[in-house]
């Protein structure tokens, strides 16, 4: 151990005060690391691969707050300056980004893991500094000391400890992946329309087109129906007096010649008995037997006098939709024209258009507009089949 001019220590009680701080666990390991540094009168550099694996592990569990706070710094400072300021700066590209981020991962991994024993020599040198200034007795400071030291169940509590933070991360990102997925909607403003409204709009307009038939029928007015009635009654009424000029007709199927209701008089004609017979009535049989032949003319009056039929009732017109498809919201652009290029190598008309969202400036995909919603959801068939996300929305055109 390095000697302190306040607090001159013997090279015997170096070993034990070292062994009091370190505790059980890897300590011959320590130890000997340690005696090459006191032997070189510095500290140098050697291997620790719990430190390389875990830093931040292996300075919590070895209480170097200190040193675990400067790490953490350091990393952070580090990754601000070339992806914050440098990017800025000297706009370099996507794949030199990637390069400057495996090299500062590996720089995270490499440096801790060749200084870790040399930053553990400062930190225990000075920690039993610290409780000689207070304990003189080299006894009693090992005692301190070693309440203090790494033990199993500081090990056990750090083992909970990533436990939870691993949970807590994978929670984080569940809600992040739900955020991102639910963005579009929640920027655009859509609703999404039910995959069966489309099927159920065909027997729900079926019945109506039913119904307009009988509403038609029954708008027919009763003057028209007895204007086409009396035609089999007419031309009974002609069989009957062609035959029998004797019978003739009575006076009463002469007179609605004139008349619109000579229709319904003549329909009655065959059902009068022939009582007169005398020769002086029956002159009047041949004029009787013109309005009788003619008796389905006044069905034509009565049909150009009748009243239109009602129009058919129709169902209420919806008002029309388009339908598109979004391909994913992204906060990279370069991630937006790869999906998009995907896309427009299907055949499918597409674009991307940008917008701000609360998790800042996004750029979303979109295919389409389609006018059926059985053309979207067959090409958003065929875009899921490049493992991309699918979202069909109804929109006003």
């Amino acid at each position: 151990m390095a000697t302190s001019r306040a607090q001159p220590t013997a090279s015997g009680d170096t070993g034990y005060l070292y062994r009091a701080t370190i505790g059980a666990r890897a300590q011959d390991y320590y130890l000997r690391h340690f005696g090459r540094f006191d032997g070189e009168g510095r500290a140098g550099t050697s291997w620790n691969w719990a430190a390389y694996w875990s830093t931040i592990n292996w300075m919590i569990y070895r209480r170097m707050w200190g040193w675990a706070l400067a790490y953490v710094a350091a990393v952070a400072g580090s990754a601000l300056l070339i992806f914050g300021v440098g990017k800025l700066v000297l706009d370099y590209s996507d794949t030199s980004a990637i390069l400057l981020f495996l090299l500062l991962l590996t720089a995270a991994f490499v440096v801790p893991g060749l200084y870790a024993n040399a930053w553990y020599y400062t930190h225990v040198n000075q920690k039993i500094t610290a409780v000689l200034r207070n304990v003189p007795e080299v006894k009693d400071a090992a005692t301190v000391l070693a309440g203090s030291a790494p033990d199993s169940r500081r090990l056990l509590w750090l083992g909970a400890g990533n436990a939870v933070v691993l949970a807590l991360a994978l929670a984080v990102a569940n809600w992040i992946h739900d955020s991102e997925n639910a963005l579009p909607q929640m920027a655009a403003h859509e609703e999404r329309l039910p995959a069966t409204s489309d099927l159920l709009q065909p027997r729900v307009s079926a019945p109506v087109a039913r119904a307009s038939a009988p509403v038609a029928a029954a708008s027919t007015p009763p003057a028209q129906v007895s204007a086409q009635a009396p035609a089999p009654g007419a031309a009974q009424a002609a069989a009957s007096v062609t035959p029998a000029p004797a019978q003739g007709a009575s006076a009463p199927a002469a007179v609605p010649a004139a008349s619109g209701a000579a229709v319904t008089v003549a329909d009655k004609s065959p059902m009068v008995p022939a009582v007169d017979r005398s020769p002086a009535r029956a002159a009047p049989v041949s004029v009787a037997t013109a309005p009788v032949e003619a008796a389905p003319a006044p069905a034509a009056v009565g049909s150009a006098a009748a009243p239109r039929p009602a129009p058919r009732a129709s169902a209420p017109r919806a008002v029309r939709h388009v339908w598109v498809i979004q391909v994913g919201a992204y906060a990279q652009e370069s991630n937006a024209r790869n999906a998009l290029a995907q896309v427009q190598a299907l055949g499918l008309d597409a674009g991307a258009e940008s917008f701000d969202s609360p998790k800042g400036r996004l750029m979303r995909v979109r295919v389409g507009p389609f006018t059926r919603q059985a053309e979207a959801e067959q090409a958003a068939l065929r875009i899921k089949t490049l493992n991309l996300p699918v979202l069909v929305i109804r929109q006003r055109p």
